[in-house]
């Protein structure tokens, strides 16, 4: 049975331990939903395992340090994220107290809603909250929705680098927004 979320109300909360199973899944459907097409099977697969998989969420759920948000349906599904943590990213000229907007999905049938734009909102008030003198984001190169949505915040693009998926390797664009 299919759920249609276009026609959810829909709950933006604190990610909880309890969502772990929840947020994976969603994770890993959004990432290949979105890209997947892009790269061999074993590939994709190491990765979502790697990058989305259960220990990663579960790491990033018990880190005070980094903000988890989800958007979750009137049955108690989740249908978008929000995670923010402090900088990983390679940005070598970063200033001390930088953060990252890691990540952000939202499922297919939810975009357009506005909950990319709540959601960076969200996060440029939880940087504010850490003091953050910056925020980081990387975006593929060719996902220009996401480059257009983030460009009318401001951000703008401070490099590039090779993001690993598999054996398959990406370029990233690094964007910068000075807080």
């Amino acid at each position: 049975m299919q759920t249609d979320h276009a026609a959810s109300q829909l709950t933006v909360r604190h990610a909880v331990p309890g969502d772990l199973s929840a947020l994976v899944a969603l994770s890993q459907k959004t990432f290949t939903d979105k890209f997947g097409h892009l790269y061999h099977p074993e590939d994709l697969a190491s990765f979502l395992e790697d990058s989305h998989g259960t220990a990663a969420y579960a790491a990033w759920l018990t880190d005070p340090r980094n903000l988890i948000r989800v958007a979750e349906t009137e049955t108690g599904v989740l249908a978008a994220y929000l995670l923010c943590s402090p900088l990983s990213l390679p940005a070598d000229n970063a200033q001390p107290g930088a953060v990252e907007l890691k990540r952000l999905y939202v499922d297919t049938p939810l975009q357009g809603r506005g909950l990319g734009s709540r959601f960076v909102d969200e996060a440029l008030s939880w940087a504010r909250g850490q003091s953050a003198p910056e925020v980081y984001l990387s975006v593929y190169s060719e996902n220009e929705g996401a480059q257009r949505l983030y460009a009318r915040y401001g951000w703008e693009k401070v490099g590039d680098f090779i993001f690993p998926v598999g054996r398959h390797e990406d370029l990233e664009y690094l964007l910068r927004l000075a807080l």
